[in-house]
């Protein structure tokens, strides 16, 4: 069987899964994008399928404080976002439930001086319907929720506690209903290495509980260690062969960071780890950030007092896996990731949805610009922002503006590539100037990165129809190209000519390739060209695209 890895491309980190049936369901860390906790569908662990999200409703929660940070780190900065961070998905007599932590950075006096977590439960009777509960909070100062379900009906949560300087992973009896604690909160483990233990999940097997956690931060000492209890809450004991996923610092390898993950059985009882990892592009660039990979794990001997799962370390895109079959027939979608109609759309933070419109096909979206410039937090100052996940290291996103009705209104609206507050890059019509502009942001770097050009000033004078104006993205895992061009041109004869493509501006991936925890996005933006002012309405400023592909 060949796997095909990434096996969720794109921003798609911190994977957990389960499965139900004959179905396998995943779900990732979706940090300031809303809706948040995506959710996957597999039969067979090759093509996957986006069925929707668990955090898919405004009222559930909010990510109004989920800024992301920049942390002094030596020789590279680390970029953290807030919000919705790894998640755990798992079932039981019929109910699907996911534990999560939604990291806030609340200000005072205009400084972040601690985030504060909060924790909660969702659960749903149909995952496929998407119609997730509300959260149910549980007191927990940490992060990386794992609940496990134990034989007598006991449930517990196991999480990376905030409460020691170096982290533990503490453990506690929990109602499921109510989030309330049924136990005293325990350390069970600190780790193998002792650094930032994180991510844990607890799997039983032999009569033996089996923690796996993650360790050495996100990056270049990302690994993850073992250890084993005769019960959940009484300290675990490492495993003598740690770890049983080996950090990548030193190897060469196609595939970066590795980690993070969760291990499960097929329907042929085989097991496996889903986990995530980074694809180096050239050097260490990593412009898709942290991805969802997949390979196979054995248990090493047949005595149970002896066995530990062995895990092939995930180096390269595609895995040739002889000894393992699969019921379904090769087709041409394996190792295609699709989408259910409608769930792949993003906002950030905590959107107000009544500034967007979109058709059922999707192909034309209507924003209201409503902001200047791209801002921090959430609601009224979120970006007006919409798009789609970067799934493909080669591709192109492009969009159409109908202009006519901006020109001389205080908008500024084109396509953008988005990973936060502080990195994106955008081409975009400035309609009280009537100029298109180019623009780079990355204030992570050590020396920031801010190239703003005005490319061209659009003449209207004798134009007796303004046409529309397409903008295109083309990328590609070394470079991205911004490009714009009138849509539909009109020769003094009247004959409707096909329109060249004029460059606007470029970028290196290592431009926006970090340490950090998201990815990127691909979409349109809406905002005013400058502050309000007296003499510039600023009301109703619909910025209308049609021909809308963000593939």
């Amino acid at each position: 069987m060949l796997i095909n890895n990434p096996i969720i491309p794109g921003f798609a980190p911190d994977p957990s899964i389960v499965r139900i049936g004959n179905t396998f369901f995943l779900v990732n860390s979706s940090f300031h994008l809303f809706p948040g906790l995506p959710i996957y569908a597999s039969s067979d662990l090759q093509s996957w399928k986006h069925i929707g999200n668990a955090f898919n409703r405004p009222t559930q929660l909010s990510l109004a404080e989920s800024s992301a940070l920049i942390h002094d780190r030596g020789a590279a900065n680390l970029v953290a976002a807030g919000g919705l961070w790894a998640p755990t998905i798992r079932h039981h007599e019929g109910v699907t439930y996911i534990v999560c932590t939604n990291v806030a950075h609340p200000e005072v006096h205009g400084k972040v001086t601690r985030p504060r977590f909060d924790n909660f439960i969702l659960r749903t009777t149909d995952i496929w319907a998407g119609e997730w509960s509300n959260p149910v909070p549980f007191d927990f100062n940490g992060i990386d929720p794992d609940i496990f379900f134990d034989d007598d009906g006991r449930v517990y949560i196991m999480g990376s506690s905030w409460d020691t300087p170096s982290g533990a992973i503490n453990g506690f009896e929990v109602d499921v209903t109510t989030g309330a604690k049924l136990s005293e909160e325990r350390v069970i483990w600190t780790g193998a290495i002792k650094n930032t233990p994180e991510g844990p999940h607890v799997y039983k097997r032999d009569g033996w509980y089996f923690l796996l956690i993650s360790e050495g931060g996100t990056h270049e000492y990302h690994q993850m260690p073992m250890a084993r209890s005769r019960s959940p809450l009484v300290l675990y004991e490492s495993y003598d062969g740690n770890p049983v996923l080996k950090p990548t610092a030193n190897l060469e390898t196609q595939i970066m960071y590795t980690g993070h993950g969760d291990l499960f059985q097929d329907n042929e009882g085989e097991w496996w780890l889903t986990c995530l990892g980074v694809r180096k592009v050239k050097g260490s660039q990593s412009i898709m950030g942290r991805e969802t990979f997949l390979t196979p794990a054995t248990w090493t001997s047949g005595d149970p007092e002896n066995s530990w799962p062995a895990i092939q370390q995930p180096i390269k895109p595609v895995l040739d896996l002889p000894k393992y079959t699969s019921a379904a027939e090769p087709s041409s979608l394996k190792g295609q990731l699709t989408a259910q109609a409608g769930v792949d759309w993003v906002w950030v933070r905590d959107p107000d949805m009544t500034l967007y419109k979109i058709d059922d096909t999707g192909n034309s979206v209507s924003l209201q610009a409503c902001s200047t410039g791209v801002q921090v937090k959430g609601v009224p100052a979120s970006i007006t922002f919409i798009g789609k996940r970067q799934r493909q290291l080669t591709g192109r996103a492009s969009a159409v503006l109908r202009r006519a009705q901006l020109v001389g209104k205080n908008t500024l609206s084109g396509l953008m590539y988005y990973k936060d507050e502080h990195r994106h890059a955008s081409i975009t019509f400035n309609s009280l100037a009537s100029t298109v502009v180019f623009e780079v942001v990355n204030r992570v770097k050590r020396e920031p990165i801010h190239r703003r050009e005005i490319v061209c000033h659009l003449n209207f004078a004798g134009e007796a129809v303004l046409n529309d104006l397409e903008f295109l993205l083309v990328h590609t895992d070394l470079c991205m190209e911004f490009s714009y061009r009138s849509c539909a041109p009109v020769s003094q004869s009247g004959e409707v000519l096909e329109a060249e493509w004029s460059a606007a501006g470029s970028f290196d991936t290592g431009d926006m390739s970090d340490h950090d925890f998201t990815g990127p996005c691909i979409g349109l933006f809406a905002g005013h060209a400058v502050d309000s002012r007296e003499d510039v309405s600023t009301e109703n400023l619909w910025c209308e695209f049609h021909d809308v592909d963000l593939l």
